[in-house]
């Protein structure tokens, strides 16, 4: 027994020695290719990808479906959210006075994605994450923050309740999430449907893996949804050049007029 235990330690002093036998540029560049060496990399908890990152919208456009599909390499419950360009509402509540309705309060809200969409592999009351949902925005009723003034704040589910349903109304916000489909334990996917009137701008596709009230991994993919073609020119003309653009309307409405005229004149 211990003549094989000399011997093993033999052969590494014999490595060793080797090592230091050699000559001093080869001991330092066999160290730094050993400390450069790559590590092995671990999966993340979920991965997610879509099936188009550009959405072109022209006048042929009557909506499309987007592909969300992805893998979970941990335990828990996959939620995939889309969310559009944030925009400022003003909600308007209009009441009767003296047989004339008027518009009497209102409440802003701020930063509101203008499209959104939720997809989840469990309803999400039986994640049952209300803060975390709360923190994320995951949720129609976790998107609009009621305002500080406690007067206003009182009239705060009036209002919002009215703007979500405006939203689900033009179909920018789906009244209730998708369901995602899972492939077996680890794949899954689901599909978005986007209508006609999506307004452009920057979209994120976002994909969380909820486990144990935290989230576990998370993954965000930007989309582009851009007008092409004539629409394109005027949607650019509209906004860079208002005042142009208006001029340019009443330009051509008051030659179709005369044109008209003229024509049925000699008619």
């Amino acid at each position: 027994m211990n003549r094989k235990s000399w011997q093993r330690g033999g052969r590494g002093n014999r490595g060793l020695c080797f090592f230091s036998r050699l000559p001093r540029l080869s001991r330092i560049t066999l160290t730094t290719i050993f400390l450069l060496m790559p590590l092995p990399a671990f999966a993340a908890p979920v991965v997610g990808d879509l099936s188009n990152y550009r959405i072109d919208i022209d006048s042929s456009f009557n909506g499309t479906r987007l592909f969300l599909f992805g893998a979970r390499n941990d335990n828990g419950d996959v939620i995939a959210v889309i969310r559009g360009p944030r925009k400022d509402y003003i909600v308007r509540k209009k009441e009767e006075m003296a047989g004339i309705w008027v518009n009497r309060d209102r409440m802003r809200f701020f930063g509101v994605p203008d499209f959104y969409a939720v997809a989840t592999s469990k309803s999400l009351p039986d994640i049952e994450q209300t803060n975390l949902f709360r923190q994320l925005g995951i949720g129609q009723d976790n998107l609009l923050s009621p305002p500080f003034d406690p007067k206003t704040r009182a009239n705060f589910k009036d209002f919002s309740d009215a703007f979500l349903r405006y939203q689900q109304s033009r179909r920018l916000y789906l009244p209730k999430p998708v369901s995602i489909d899972f492939m077996g334990e680890t794949l899954f996917k689901t599909v978005i449907e986007f209508p006609d009137n999506i307004p452009p701008g920057e979209y994120t596709a976002e994909f969380y893996l909820v486990s144990d009230g935290e989230v576990v991994g998370m993954q965000s993919t930007p989309v582009k949804v851009v007008k092409s073609g004539i629409d394109a020119f005027l949607f650019m003309y509209a906004h860079d050049y208002p005042a142009l653009y208006g001029i340019t309307a009443v330009v051509i409405a008051l030659a179709i007029g005369w044109f008209a005229g003229r024509v049925f004149e000699k008619i």
